[in-house]
């Protein structure tokens, strides 16, 4: 009933070609609901703290082997790859004074060398969450400019907005209709908790 169901939702429906990259991975929450919605694909990951993985690997060994996961920058590590991922999760974060944001780099940085690492067709995925600076909004027009097309998911439960971008994308309301019935499928409260609108 969380966010990683609308996140694995999101991925399930847009059925990217090429390879999935997910930059942070936390605890990989967002595998059970992806496995649970037929996607099999490969994840590769990155994520500075093993701590999560860690667990993830106790907890989940059967699903380790479809997880490629390294202990890096997310930075650094999507500079070394090539322009081959069908779809890119930034699922970033950082903690500040008891809150969670966004790291600056998810705004000013990141989003770019995003664009230029998914290939023709792909889609780049933001899990948003406030910027330390209380601006993301505004910020928000950054990333957008960067793609031809763009759709923003809001959650009732959660402060996070989903940014999905690529070149094409399904209308707001063939979309809405497919996320409500992937979330359906796994039992998520999330399925009536999700608005859909065009950037």
């Amino acid at each position: 009933h969380s966010v990683f169901d609308v996140l694995a939702a999101t991925i399930a429906v847009l059925a990217p070609s090429g390879r999935i990259g997910v930059l942070g991975f936390a605890g990989g929450g967002m595998i059970a609901p992806l496995r649970g919605l037929g996607v099999e694909s490969v994840i590769d990951s990155v994520d500075l703290d093993r701590a999560g993985f860690d667990l993830f690997r106790q907890h989940c060994p059967e699903w380790v082997g479809g997880v490629n996961w390294q202990q890096a920058d997310a930075l650094a590590w999507l500079r070394e790859q090539p322009r081959a991922f069908g779809l890119l999760l930034d699922d970033l974060s950082v903690p500040q004074d008891g809150d969670v944001f966004k790291p600056a780099i998810s705004w000013n940085v990141l989003p770019k060398l995003m664009r230029q690492r998914i290939r023709p067709g792909g889609f780049g995925v933001f899990n948003l969450l406030p910027a330390s600076s209380g601006t993301w909004k505004s910020d928000l027009k950054g990333i957008v400019a960067l793609f031809k097309a763009a759709r923003i998911i809001a959650l009732d439960d959660f402060e996070n907005h989903i940014l999905i971008t690529g070149d094409t994308l399904p209308s707001t309301r063939e979309l809405g209709s497919q996320l409500r019935q992937s979330l359906t499928r796994l039992r998520s409260r999330q399925a009536g908790r999700i608005q859909v609108r065009a950037v």
